[in-house]
C-alpha cells in the first residue's frame, strides 16, 4: 500500500522493546510487518511516538511480557 508515495505495512506484532539514549524518544519496539511474516528479519525498531495507531499492539505486547521497558505496574 502507498501513502504519502511512501509504502506503508501493517504491522504483525511487537515482539521487544528497549530504551535507546540516542533517541529523542527513547522507549523503541521492535515490530514484525505483516506483509513479512515467516521470513526471519524483516523487523525494526520503532519509537513509541510512532506508534500510536497501534496501541492495542503495544497493550498487549506488555500484557504478555510485563517485565520489558515501557510496561507500567498495575498497583
Amino acid at each position: 500500500m502507498l501513502e504519502d508515495r511512501e509504502p506503508k505495512y501493517e504491522i504483525s506484532q511487537i515482539v521487544d522493546s528497549k530504551i535507546n539514549c540516542q533517541w529523542t524518544c527513547k522507549l523503541l519496539y521492535k515490530v514484525i510487518w505483516l506483509e513479512y511474516e515467516d521470513t526471519g528479519g524483516e523487523s525494526k525498531w520503532i519509537p513509541i511516538s510512532e506508534l500510536t495507531y497501534a496501541a492495542n499492539l503495544v497493550s498487549d505486547f506488555h500484557i504478555a511480557y510485563s517485565a520489558k521497558f515501557g510496561s507500567l505496574p498495575l498497583s
